[in-house]
């Protein structure tokens, strides 16, 4: 016999098995293949076993007719028409195989929905994650707009990025800034974007590093290291792209500039 025929009877007498419809031959073979069956065989094993238990529970009752009621009640008042009196009905191997391929379409029916329904969940959990960012960036917006005093830096594009544009909200009592970031190439996998204060022609000052997978023309960010004082004279602000992480001062390509206004 082959490995696949010696599987095929497996699944057949395996859904005998749990339906209770085997011959004490077959029954007694049966619990002998179950004792050296390979983890997969075993793995059917209780999934068919599970959903023959919880199969019937999720159909609906139906109630028998009068005569097959009575007929019921007639044989339960009958001597000798208990299980262990009777012989177990012997069904030929093709049915068992039937049984067997009903149980495993029902087996990999429930493993599908079961599959769709996680992906369904997964889906929606992004969105929520999605909406949840988008409130964040909204609030985060609302505070800056809703300072004393709220300073505008334009910043466009240079050679490096000529579409490319960016726009800061700067709240200077709180110290905290938005970044409007448009139509930047998305950085390499080892670089990041990095903001830059330049105050009255000085070295720059690092405000932050910035990083997306896809160009957009609305990429908001919450600029968390700006905790720099406006001068009262000049403020520049300029974006480049260096290192992952970041580095104390400017060593790559600038990409946008520009003044407060």
């Amino acid at each position: 016999m082959s490995n696949y025929d010696q599987h095929n009877d497996f699944n057949a007498l395996c859904a005998g098995f749990v339906l209770d419809a085997l011959d004490e031959e077959d029954r007694v073979h049966f619990e002998e293949l179950l004792r050296n069956a390979l983890s997969e065989e075993r793995k059917v094993y209780e999934d068919m076993k599970l959903l023959s238990e919880e199969f019937p529970l999720s159909l609906a009752p139906v109630s028998p007719s009068p005569e097959v009621e009575e007929h019921i009640f007639d044989n339960l008042d009958k001597p000798n028409n208990s299980r262990e009196n009777k012989a177990p009905s012997i069904l030929p191997m093709w049915t068992l195989k039937l049984a067997a391929g009903i149980l495993l379409a029902a087996m990999l029916g429930l493993a599908y929905y079961s599959l769709d329904l996680t992906n369904t969940v997964g889906q929606q959990q992004a969105v929520i994650t999605e909406l949840q960012s988008e409130l964040e960036r909204q609030d985060q917006l609302l505070n800056v707009l809703a300072a004393k005093e709220v300073r505008l830096v334009i910043m466009g594009g240079l050679e490096a990025s000529p579409n490319g544009y960016g726009k800061i909200l700067w709240d200077t009592e709180n110290r905290q800034a938005i970044l409007q970031l448009a139509n930047l190439p998305v950085p390499p996998q080892n670089k990041d974007y990095q903001l830059w204060l330049i105050k009255d022609g000085q070295s720059p000052i690092p405000a932050g590093v910035f990083n997306f997978d896809e160009t957009s023309p609305e990429l908001f960010f919450k600029v968390e290291s700006l905790n720099e004082s406006p001068s009262a004279n000049a403020n520049t602000f300029a974006i480049t792209l260096e290192p992952k992480g970041g580095l104390p001062q400017p060593s790559g390509e600038m990409f946008l500039v520009g003044n407060q206004s």
